[in-house]
């Protein structure tokens, strides 16, 4: 992500209508859909092999309000597995949201910090689960993807579960909307609308000018990477050496990783130059 990716992120989240705000109605219903959504993963014969610790540590990266994190601790909590937390983003202010109501949704302190999921190897911990949720991937590029894959590996236990929310959005808009030069991206609370105005050859993202129309302020710019299953789960299949598919609804999917290969070490995978010349 070019430019400071906490600056962007921060301000991309204030237009755009993701609603992870727990104290918001839209917020209570995500939470709820989240628990719904764990409730299926911890049914997975992978998460019950690990279930027969009685704690676990587990990691959630891109966390904002750690919906997912959450979630997942309170599922497994009710199983009687005790789940030492960590949830790690880039903005301090959906940490600070997530330490007031995740610690009071769970009864107990949920650990925060600030963290780039490229580089969750540098915390210098091993965790039993990491959890990547909130269909993050948009805000990777291939070359990065790759990166933060190889962190992850490196992070988990030897019988550590990485597990990625993902959408096909290949399918999903291309094939069964069509892509949009211009979109309502939602309305109500925060009537935004999105322009194409770019596409990097070299590293595959789409370039959109998002604005709001009740927030003052020139658009902002955004590059997301337009994920499908196939392509992440390969891209998981490389780092671990077994990968499954959890449907949750429509195109909507879990990819576990397990038994990480760590064959391709974080450290080995400088940029190449070419991006490093592009970056800002």
């Amino acid at each position: 992500m070019k430019g400071d990716p906490e600056e962007k992120l921060t301000r991309f989240y204030e237009i755009f209508p993701w609603f992870d705000d727990p104290e918001s109605e839209r917020g209570r219903r995500y939470f709820e859909t989240t628990m719904t959504f764990m409730e299926k993963l911890v049914q997975h014969p992978w998460i019950q092999g690990l279930t027969a610790k009685e704690a676990l540590r587990a990691l959630e990266i891109c966390g904002g309000s750690g919906f997912g994190g959450v979630a997942l601790a309170k599922t497994l909590g009710q199983r009687g597995v005790e789940v030492d937390l960590l949830i790690t983003d880039l903005r301090a202010e959906a940490l600070e949201r997530a330490r007031r109501w995740d610690t009071e949704t769970l009864g107990r302190e949920v650990k925060t910090r600030i963290a780039d999921a490229r580089e969750v190897h540098a915390l210098g911990d091993k965790y039993d689960l990491i959890l990547m949720h909130g269909l993050s991937t948009p805000h990777f590029d291939p070359w990065e993807l790759v990166g933060l894959f190889a962190s992850v590996g490196e992070t988990l236990e030897d019988d550590g579960i990485f597990v990625v929310e993902e959408s096909d959005r290949r399918y999903r808009i291309f094939i069964m909307i069509g892509f949009k030069w211009a979109l309502a991206e939602g309305a109500g609370e925060k009537l935004t609308v999105s322009f194409h105005t770019g596409y990097d050859l070299q590293r595959g993202t789409v370039r959109r000018h998002y604005l709001n129309f009740g927030i003052p302020g020139s658009p902002m710019e955004m590059e997301t990477f337009m994920w499908g299953l196939a392509e992440v789960g390969a891209f998981v299949w490389l780092f671990f050496e077994e990968v499954d598919f959890l449907q949750l609804r429509n195109e909507r999917h879990f990819i576990l990783g397990r038994k990480p290969r760590r064959t391709i070490k974080p450290s080995a995978l400088r940029p190449p130059s070419f991006l490093q010349d592009t970056a800002t």
